[in-house]
């Protein structure tokens, strides 16, 4: 078994397209997509096909690997937004073959910190990813609701003050630092918006978050992505809902959802329960940091 890589940006885009539908075909949630939304989520993610590729097994294509970069500060990020094998090749080896060539192309660009997410029931791409030296540090989660917020309605009151604007525009609070959450930061929510919530003029909370409509413009879905409070304040609550408030748009119908929040964000979870909504999927969040040079191979198929 003779095992190659080939860089996704020698490939039609056509045909990466097809390899990913390919490799994801039967995985625990639906993953195929069409090509105008492969492209889309490809521009929209920064992932890169110079830096991301596919495998071959003697030939025949067999799986790939997608990535991502990302600067903060002097340290280079990566974020594996992809690892997938077609079905034919599982079981044989190749996700170690492949994860091992990714530490390798990152250890390649100088990159600092791994990132990647795995669905929470995945257990052997889990166990794959802690042989390679990613670890576990949450549980995303992922919650929706079609009904109305109870207990919410424009009426809604609170010392606060409120300004809207581009996701962008969180930048600029103090209180501002980017997450760890790939997907819920400031490159991937070019089009998205945020509230920011002010108590004196200072800055205690924001919220990031991306509205949807349909073609005659009608709001169809609202979907949070982050919502943080200043460190030592004593109402965190309230300014949480301060900002929920702004966020969810009560007097709107349409579905709301809440995309990658962090487990360990207690009271914000528990605020959404609230609110009516219930998980539809969990996530573990996995970090490995490159300046370990070692990378296990784990054993087994």
């Amino acid at each position: 078994m003779t095992i190659t890589f080939r860089p996704l940006s020698e490939l039609p885009i056509k045909e990466v397209s097809e390899l990913w539908n390919q490799a994801f075909e039967g995985y625990f949630v639906p993953a195929a997509i069409p090509l105008e939304r492969f492209i889309s989520r490809t521009a929209t993610e920064g992932l890169s096909l110079e830096h991301s590729f596919a495998c071959y097994v003697d030939g025949e294509p067999a799986g790939l690997v997608m990535n991502g970069f990302r600067e903060q500060e002097d340290r280079k990020l990566a974020w594996n937004g992809g690892t997938a094998i077609v079905p034919a090749f599982r079981n044989k080896g190749i996700g170690k073959a492949l994860m091992q060539r990714n530490l390798e192309l990152y250890e390649e660009l100088g990159v600092s910190q791994a990132n990647l997410e795995a669905i929470s029931q995945n257990d052997n791409a889990i166990r794959l990813y802690e042989g390679m030296g990613y670890e576990q540090v949450d549980r995303l989660l992922i919650l929706s609701t079609e009904k109305p917020i109870p207990d919410m309605d424009d009426t809604y009151e609170h010392p606060y003050q409120i300004a809207l604007g581009m996701a962008a525009e969180a930048a600029r609070l103090p209180l501002y630092s980017p997450g760890e959450v790939w997907q819920a930061d400031l490159p991937s929510l070019k089009d998205g918006e945020s509230v920011a919530v002010f108590d004196g003029g200072e800055a205690a909370g924001y919220a990031l978050y991306r509205r949807t409509f349909s073609p005659d413009g009608m709001l169809t879905g609202i979907v949070l992505y982050r919502l943080e409070v200043a460190a030592g304040r004593t109402d965190t609550k309230d300014i949480m809902l301060a900002a929920l408030h702004e966020v969810w748009q009560p007097g709107e119908t349409c579905r709301r959802s809440a995309f990658n929040i962090r487990a360990s964000h207690t009271l914000l979870v528990e605020l959404l329960t609230e609110m009516g909504l219930t998980a539809t999927m969990e996530q573990v969040l996995m970090i490995r940091d490159m300046s370990e040079a070692e990378v296990k191979i784990p054993e087994g198929p």
